[in-house]
């Protein structure tokens, strides 16, 4: 059975038909999930070790940032536990997955999985200097350089307009600081986008939302996918992906359109100059 939300994840792709007993109950949530569809008939639990002794696991999947205690107890009662980590980079990705698939005895299983995240990612794969891009989430966090979010920013061909770094991985730009940054796209992280917030609410602000229509290409990306950072960035990066091409598309025929007047006798340089008079 599987106790936090990261694992339920790994364990729904990883585990053999019918032998996962249980799955914590975010894993069954649309709103948190990318596998809730594939868990609504496994039973739900709450992560606690009464919830856990009924089902007398030969296995317990759980996150390192599980509660301390549980896991302690899990240990002295004698149950094998195997804990996946906070993934902060894509070897991160598959070294959880290849943990999860040893533990369950899948190893050939998680490197299939592997080998479908590996090709996803390279589809994604955008090269050069690309346009400047901020990944701009709830209650007003941006994503750095070296976190997850910032690596497939990296990996998509987008400069991140944030330079800061810090061990969370996020940062607190204010709006008037995001327009300043003039972020060429504004890509988005929205939780749960059909329940009114307070956080999302600052994404609708006024002002952010002029910059968006009037000055930036827009992205918008389901916070779900890349939860607990497991294969399912992949679908985030594609999202990014797609984005560049579009706006490396918009720019190319944007040039092709800057023809200049035939003035006979002139140069370039006095067509241009005639042309601004």
């Amino acid at each position: 059975m599987s106790i936090n939300l990261c694992s339920d994840i790994l364990a729904a792709d990883l585990a053999a038909p019918g032998t996962l007993k249980s799955v914590f109950r975010l894993g069954r949530d649309p709103g948190d999930s990318p596998v809730a569809h594939r868990l609504q008939h496994i039973p739900p639990n709450d992560g606690r070790l009464e919830d856990i002794l009924p089902f007398a696991p030969d296995l317990v999947l759980a996150h390192e940032w599980s509660s301390p205690f549980t896991l302690d107890l899990i240990r002295r009662i004698g149950i094998p536990l195997a804990t996946v980590k906070d993934a902060r980079s894509f070897a991160d990705i598959r070294e959880n997955i290849r943990t999860v698939a040893a533990a369950l005895g899948r190893e050939k299983r998680g490197e299939t999985v592997i080998a479908e995240f590996d090709a996803a990612m390279e589809d994604a794969r955008r090269e050069g200097e690309g346009p400047t891009a901020i990944l701009y989430q709830d209650l007003g966090s941006a994503a750095t350089p070296n976190s997850i979010l910032g690596r497939i920013l990296a990996h998509t061909g987008f400069r991140n307009v944030v330079t800061a770094e810090n061990e969370v991985g996020l940062v607190y730009p204010g709006i008037e600081d995001v327009i300043v940054l003039r972020p060429e796209l504004l890509a988005l992280g929205v939780y749960r986008p059909d329940a009114p917030s307070q956080a999302r609410a600052l994404l609708e602000h006024p002002a952010l939302r002029l910059y968006r229509e009037r000055y930036a290409s827009e992205v918008h990306l389901p916070a779900r996918d890349w939860t607990c950072s497991t294969r399912f960035v992949a679908g985030i990066a594609a999202r990014l992906a797609a984005a560049h091409d579009a706006m490396t598309d918009e720019r190319r025929e944007q040039h092709s359109h800057l023809t200049l007047p035939p003035w006979e006798g002139q140069t370039v340089e006095d067509g241009l100059g005639r042309g601004r008079r």
